[in-house]
């Protein structure tokens, strides 16, 4: 099979990723990186070269290559999504062979959904947004440009553009988060959300002993 031509924006640890799935389970070969000038730094990375995003297309042309924006923060990841497609760029996607979705997923574009998520039937992942090991329920739609990191949703759930959901966080069934929407680790969401909340757990205590002394309590 000849594979299609990928770039990859990025040149950190999730791009490092992102180029080690792409090769490995996808139907794209990873050509090179690209960066901004302002971060460019070096001029090869995993033993592909590095091109400055702002003239990519006078070196890999997009009539031949697609891209891949490698970035967890969302406004940059939207940002250089824009910048994309106003260069002519299709955005490639990674969905794992190793994750579990029905055929009736819906995703746009420069989506990725990692080995660790399950997707149950009637899901909409919109444009430009990341699911690390993530469960959603059914009926469930993520906005365009967020990220989901090792969370689950019940069903019909909207999680609204632009939001961020952390390790461990659970959103109840029929439940909206507004816009832009920080839920950090650990926390439950069983109400609405307003645009712009931001939720936080207290987490875990640390304790006035070392972990000697509680072993041997358990031990004599």
């Amino acid at each position: 099979m000849i594979k299609k031509k990928l770039i990859i924006y990025g040149i950190g640890k999730f791009a490092e990723y992102v180029n080690y799935v792409f090769e490995n389970d996808s139907e794209y070969e990873v050509i090179a990186f690209c960066i901004e000038e302002k971060f460019l730094e070096f001029n090869s990375f995993n033993n592909k070269p590095i091109v400055k995003f702002e003239s990519i297309d006078s070196t890999y042309p997009p009539d031949v290559h697609s891209l891949f924006i490698a970035v967890g923060n969302n406004d940059i990841r939207k940002r250089i999504f824009d910048q994309s497609v106003l260069k002519g760029y299709a955005l490639a996607n990674y969905i794992s062979s190793k994750s579990k979705f029905w055929s009736n997923l819906i995703v746009g574009d420069n989506v990725f959904i990692d080995e660790g998520c399950v997707l149950q039937p009637f899901i909409v992942i919109e444009d430009n947004s990341i699911l690390f090991t993530s469960s959603l329920g059914h009926h469930t739609t993520v906005g365009k440009n967020s990220l989901l990191s090792g969370s689950k949703t019940g069903g019909n759930v909207t999680i609204g553009e632009f939001s961020y959901i952390g390790l461990n966080a659970s959103i109840k069934q029929n439940v909206k988060i507004g816009n832009y929407t920080i839920v950090g680790m650990n926390c439950a969401i069983e109400n609405d959300t307003d645009a712009f909340s931001v939720y936080s757990n207290k987490g875990t205590i640390k304790r006035k002993l070392n972990s000697s002394q509680l072993g041997n309590r358990f031990l004599k």
